[in-house]
C-alpha cells in the first residue's frame, strides 16, 4: 500500500478560457514505508503541484491517484473520506505560518488529533512526543508559535503533522531560509524519524546536496513531465542535468575542479565534505 499515481494531469485555470498545464501524464508509486525520496526540479516544474496530489488536497484532471487503496479521480467520491486519507499521508508546507495558526504550540498540534477524536489527554501525550521527535523540550507547549525561530516555526509544524502519526510524511522545502548548519540539524531529524519509524518521506527541495547525502531516491520534474525516477548516484553519474536545470552538488564540484588543476584522478562523487577530504589525502599521498 501506499501512493500510485495513474497517468495523472492537473491544470489550473487562467481564465475562462485558458489553462496552464502543470503536471501532465505522471506515472510512479511511493511505497508506505521505508523510502527516503526527493522531489525535485527547477521552479515551476510542477513539484509542488504533484506534492500536493499525494494527500488529496487536490484533484487530478486527469488520471487517478491511489491513496491507500482509494483511488481519487476528477469526479468526487461521496464514500471516499478525504480528510481520513490526509491522515495516511501528512503534508508540510514550506512556509510554517500557512499551518501554524492556535495561540500555543500545545493548541496547535492537538489541533489535529483532537479534530480526529482522540481524547483530549491522550492528545495532549501526542504532543509531548511529538516534540520530542523533532527536538523540542515541553517549554515549549505553552509559548506563542508565532513568537519562535522560522527553525523552531518549522520543526513545531512538522510536529503538529507527526502528531496524526501519518504513513507517508511529504515536505515542501523544509530547509528553505536555514543556515548550513540549520539545514544539516533538521535534515538528521527526518533521517532520524525515517529510521526510527519506519516511514516513508518525501522532501521538495532545490538543495542538491541535501540530495545527495540523505535520500535515496530521487524523483525530477521538468517542464510538468517526470523525467527521472533513480537513485541520487544515477542521477549524478548519467542524467542530463543541464537540461532539467539542476546542478551538481558542491563536493562533486570541487573535486572536479581539483582533478583538473592538479591532475588527480580523485573518484568525485563523494556525499559530504569529510568523504571528499579523505578521497583528496588518499590522492595526495599516491
Amino acid at each position: 500500500m501506499g501512493i500510485r499515481f495513474r497517468e495523472v494531469s492537473y491544470h489550473y485555470p487562467q481564465n475562462h478560457l485558458q489553462f496552464h498545464q502543470a503536471i501532465e501524464k505522471i506515472s510512479f508509486q511511493v511505497s508506505a514505508k521505508g523510502e527516503f525520496i526527493a522531489l525535485v526540479g527547477h521552479t515551476g516544474s510542477g513539484k509542488s503541484t504533484l506534492a500536493q496530489h499525494m494527500n488529496a488536497l487536490i484533484f487530478p484532471t486527469e488520471g487517478s491517484v491511489e491513496i491507500f487503496g482509494h483511488s481519487v479521480t476528477r469526479k468526487r467520491n461521496r464514500k471516499i473520506r478525504y480528510n481520513d486519507l490526509r491522515k495516511h499521508v501528512g503534508l508540510v508546507f514550506q512556509f510554517p505560518e500557512y499551518q501554524l495558526f492556535e495561540e500555543t504550540v500545545e493548541k496547535d498540534i492537538i489541533f489535529g488529533p483532537l479534530n480526529y477524536k482522540v481524547p483530549l489527554d491522550e492528545a495532549k501525550t501526542i504532543a509531548l512526543k511529538t516534540l520530542a521527535q523533532v527536538g523540542l523540550d515541553e517549554s515549549y507547549l505553552n509559548r506563542n508559535p508565532f513568537n519562535l525561530s522560522g527553525g523552531e516555526k518549522k520543526r513545531v509544524s512538522i510536529a503538529g503533522i507527526l502528531a496524526l502519526d501519518p504513513d507517508i510524511l511529504v515536505l515542501d522545502e523544509p530547509t528553505s531560509g536555514l543556515d548550513p548548519e540549520g539545514k544539516r540539524v533538521l535534515m538528521d531529524l527526518f533521517q532520524s524519524i525515517q529510521f526510527e519509524t519506519d516511514k516513508t518521506i518525501v522532501i521538495i527541495t532545490h538543495d542538491m546536496d541535501l540530495v545527495y547525502q540523505y535520500t535515496s531516491r530521487v524523483l525530477v520534474m521538468n517542464q510538468g513531465k517526470l523525467v527521472f525516477d533513480g537513485t541520487p548516484e544515477k542521477l549524478f553519474r548519467t542524467a542530463p542535468l543541464t537540461e532539467y536545470q539542476l546542478s551538481m552538488p558542491e563536493t562533486i564540484k570541487v573535486l572536479q575542479a581539483i582533478n583538473e588543476r592538479l591532475g588527480l584522478s580523485i573518484d568525485i562523487y563523494q556525499k559530504t565534505a569529510e568523504a571528499a577530504i579523505q578521497a583528496i589525502k588518499e590522492a595526495v599521498r599516491q
